[in-house]
């Protein structure tokens, strides 16, 4: 299996090692857990001041903008962001957890997939904390008891290289043999995210609900035994190299490659299919007794934050708190112009954790015997 910072099935049956991570044998030092938490953001705020620091782990700084958090966190809070393993997968966050519980070294906070908020729970991994905003943000990106909230979400979109492939009006355009050749996900579905997404959005685009990705699995597999279907590596290695014309992915990870594919003489466009908005948030749960419990706190209620929001926004990502602000004027024009137009964003499609993981189900099970590209 691929453990990328994409990468979220097969946890209930993983076995990680922590080899090149840096989680194992780290120290024997045991971390001095302040044993003082903060009851209001004022609070936090001295006391994550007094610490010094968030441990943070998998939190790229190309990924949803996260170097601009970085910099606007420690400049407004004199806290330092460090991050192990900006690359790890969802699964490798947790293990990381157990690994390193009661070492300076334990991660503060995480940025997990939706799908690993269940077995965080049920690995007592998490400590609950409901951030200031904690109202304010929808139901579906947060649990009820504050366990998680989810600061942001992608929607999935398509990108074309116009250079070399017209720029489909839907999806079953690309059917068409003009696209021969030039089609692929970002990656093996039984493997990734976003790959996972692609096919619900086919799903949705042709009859199917996120009850049910079968019509998505078909869509491919006509895609692939039509030879429009292409097997890649890197999203940005096939558009720069003309692999492919045609690939799927989060919309913040295109615009993050946007500066890339000018260097590289891509004429790229993207955007939200609008006859499937399909939306994927990951969470932001505070650590079972961190190091650094203040500034855990302070940092997700940095996220979920009108600056923190905004910070998101200029990645691309839409904040948790998208329609509120947006209606408050309270993003800056710079930074909607890097969104999905309000209308693509009210018509999200967002899966439960039970019918992502039913999905995923049916996908590893099919995927294989039915899309042979």
């Amino acid at each position: 299996m691929t453990t990328t910072r994409r990468s979220f099935l097969g946890l209930s049956a993983l076995t990680l090692t922590t080899a090149g991570l840096g989680l194992a044998g780290c120290s024997n030092n045991t971390a001095s857990a302040s044993t003082e938490i903060g009851t209001t953001l004022e609070e936090i705020i001295e006391l994550a001041q007094k610490e010094g620091k968030v441990q943070l782990i998998a939190y790229p700084e190309t990924w949803a903008n996260y170097k601009g958090h970085f910099e606007k966190f420690k400049a407004k809070y004199g806290v330092d962001t460090p991050v192990a393993s900006p690359e790890a997968s969802s699964a490798e966050e947790l293990q990381s957890v157990k690994q390193l519980k009661g070492q300076k070294t334990q991660p503060d906070v995480l940025d997990i997939g939706y799908t690993f908020t269940e077995t965080a729970i049920s690995q007592d991994l998490i400590s609950p904390y409901k951030p200031s905003n904690f109202d304010a943000i929808p139901e579906d990106l947060k649990d009820p008891e504050g366990r998680w909230v989810g600061a942001y979400y992608g929607v999935l979109s398509l990108g074309v290289n116009t250079k070399l492939a017209d720029r489909p009006e839907k999806l079953s355009d690309l059917l068409d043999p003009a696209y021969k050749g030039k089609v692929a996900l970002p990656g093996d579905p039984r493997e990734g995210a976003s790959s996972i997404a692609t096919v619900f959005t086919a799903a949705l685009a042709n009859g199917g609900s996120l009850d049910d990705v079968a019509p998505g699995i078909e869509f491919f597999a006509e895609l692939a035994a039509s030879g429009n279907l292409v097997n890649i590596s890197s999203v940005p290695n096939a558009l720069s190299t003309g692999q492919a014309a045609v690939v799927f992915d989060w919309n913040y990870n295109f615009l993050g490659i946007e500066e890339e594919m000018k260097t590289s003489g891509v004429d790229l466009e993207h955007f939200v299919p609008e006859e499937a908005v399909f939306g994927n948030f990951y969470a932001q749960p505070c650590t079972i007794d961190s190091p650094q419990p203040n500034a855990a706190r302070l940092w997700v209620d940095w996220l979920t934050s009108d600056e923190g929001s905004e910070q998101y926004a200029l990645g691309g990502a839409i904040p948790a708190r998208f329609t509120e602000l947006s209606e408050a004027g309270k993003l800056s024009e710079e930074a909607l112009a890097k969104l999905p137009e309000p209308k693509i964003l009210e018509a999200v499609n967002f899966p439960t954790v039970a019918q992502g993981e039913k999905g995923a189900e049916l996908i590893t099970r099919e995927w294989a015997g039915k899309v042979r590209s």
